[in-house]
């Protein structure tokens, strides 16, 4: 997880959040400091799936996996639309949850 967060940190070095999130984590974990020490740099785990929702149709979404611990551990993963029919598809399922929230 460290050699991800490290990864993903050096596109992010001059912003004050990661720098706050790493001294946080430095703070609170000897191990975290001991891995961080090492410098190794892993990628993330990135891929393209395919969703198909009664609602909108079929949605293509690029996910990226962030390991929190180890490999059968917790995990972030994040969902981002891979193309404009998928984002447009997103929003419309958005919309539509917060009109069923607000009823």
């Amino acid at each position: 997880m460290a050699a991800k967060f490290r990864g993903a940190m050096a596109e992010h070095l001059a912003e004050p959040a990661w720098k706050t999130l790493l001294a946080r984590l430095e703070a609170a974990s000897p191990e975290f400091r001991e891995v961080w020490a090492r410098h190794a740099v892993v990628g993330p785990a990135n891929g393209t799936k395919l969703f198909r929702n009664a609602e909108v149709g079929l949605l293509r979404l690029d996910h990226t996996d962030l390991w929190l611990g180890p490999s059968t551990g917790p995990r972030l993963v994040s969902y981002v639309p891979a193309d404009e029919e998928s984002r447009r598809g997103v929003e419309r399922l958005t919309e539509s949850a917060l009109a069923r929230d607000r009823a």
